[in-house]
């Protein structure tokens, strides 16, 4: 049986996160029916950039500790790692974890935090050495800590996509490249998730981001829940429904579906809140070229114009979406980041990488047209 379990918490408070993750592993989810006392655990959290935890980018550090704790009570050794795109040298990690307040909890309660300096190919896709199992030297349980936000192509990034951070610095980037629409990339997600299982999935809701999500271009906003799951993709099933996502509207979920992955029946729901519904919840805006035939995408390019564009206020020329960019599409010109469209495949890694807020989404006069002309068709259809 696939079991989730949404639980409210309405602050990141250190005594009632821990009593309230601790009492729900301990009724739903007993640490000795997942794990063994010599297993090593694994906090596997979204840390997509140096970032404060009010903007609601990352992982909480605070959820983070309480886990650390929990398990340390236990006797487990407990470990933090993620491979962010653009950061790929431990001296960038190193900037990753402070930035996320995340090297003082690792002092605090005596976790190791680990670097993805080494990758290991499995089935065509370079994993961090870390996320790796039955590797001789040494073998971790997986649980999945990601944060509750929207994506600018997936719709959300939650506990699935949050496994995305376990491919090897920059390889992100390649596969951003051969998958760039979210029907090929759910493939690229859905490969992830039937090879790596964490052992559970605690999803950071307390402040979540809605808008146009993962990064700067998004919005905080409180929810007051962790939802915890024993299956990343029924997790991710659970909250989409929360949020007021239609299945078809969710491109990670058709994929499953359409692969024999996800039947409802065999979920189990439980909340400490019958009611709990988020029904104003923003996600970003549709990506219109998911709509479009492959071999028509190049000629719809040229008619939208659909694109990201570099705010010169903003950008520092910090070089991060140079690393990034799948196709080269990017350079640095007198300190400011210049993007070549002749190249530019609208992945939005420069967008989702930039930790500025210095790229914009451009959309011509017929792109708006269409989402109005959008607008008024589903008024008429209600």
């Amino acid at each position: 049986m696939k079991r989730v379990v949404l639980i409210k918490i309405a602050e990141y408070d250190p005594q009632i996160l821990k009593q309230k993750i601790k009492s729900t592993l301990e009724r739903y989810f007993p640490l000795e029916q997942y794990f063994s006392f010599r297993d090593k655990i694994l906090l596997k959290p979204n840390l997509l950039m140096p970032s404060s935890p009010h903007e609601a980018i990352t992982t909480h550090p605070a959820i983070l500790e309480t886990l650390g704790e929990i398990f340390k009570e236990k006797g487990f050794d407990v470990f933090i790692a993620d491979s962010p795109g653009g950061f790929v040298s431990e001296r960038d990690m190193d900037y990753v974890y402070q930035g996320c307040e995340l090297k003082d909890v690792a002092k605090r309660i005596g976790l190791e935090l680990l670097y993805p300096t080494e990758s290991m190919v499995r089935e065509g896709i370079p994993l961090c050495w870390w996320a790796v199992s039955g590797r001789k030297r040494e073998t971790f349980k997986i649980i999945n800590v990601p944060k509750l936000k929207t994506h600018d192509i997936m719709v959300l990034t939650l506990a699935v996509k949050n496994l995305y951070g376990c491919i090897s610095g920059l390889h992100k980037s390649h596969l951003h490249k051969k998958y760039p629409r979210p029907q090929e990339f759910s493939e690229v997600l859905i490969k992830l998730y039937q090879m790596i299982k964490p052992s559970l999935n605690i999803v950071d809701g307390i402040l979540a981001m809605e808008g146009r999500g993962p990064a700067k271009a998004g919005s905080p906003r409180r929810l007051g829940v962790i939802v915890i799951g024993n299956d990343a993709l029924y997790t991710d099933f659970v909250i989409s429904r929360l949020l007021g996502l239609k299945d078809e509207e969710n491109p990670l979920l058709k994929k499953a579906k359409e692969k024999g992955l996800f039947c409802e029946e065999e979920l189990e729901f439980i909340s400490e809140d019958k009611d709990f519904k988020v029904k104003d919840f923003v996600f970003a805006p549709p990506a219109i070229t998911n709509q479009i035939p492959a071999a028509f995408l190049w000629l719809f390019k040229l008619l939208i114009r659909f694109r990201p564009i570099i705010n010169k206020d903003k950008c520092t020329g910090c070089g991060i979406c140079v690393k990034v960019c799948p196709k080269g599409a990017i350079e640095i010109k007198k300190q400011k980041a210049v993007i070549d469209y002749s190249k530019c495949i609208m992945c939005m890694c420069c967008s989702e990488m930039c930790r500025f807020g210095a790229v914009d989404l451009q959309s011509s006069i017929f792109v708006k047209a269409l989402k109005k002309l959008g607008h008024v068709l589903g008024r008429i259809s209600k």
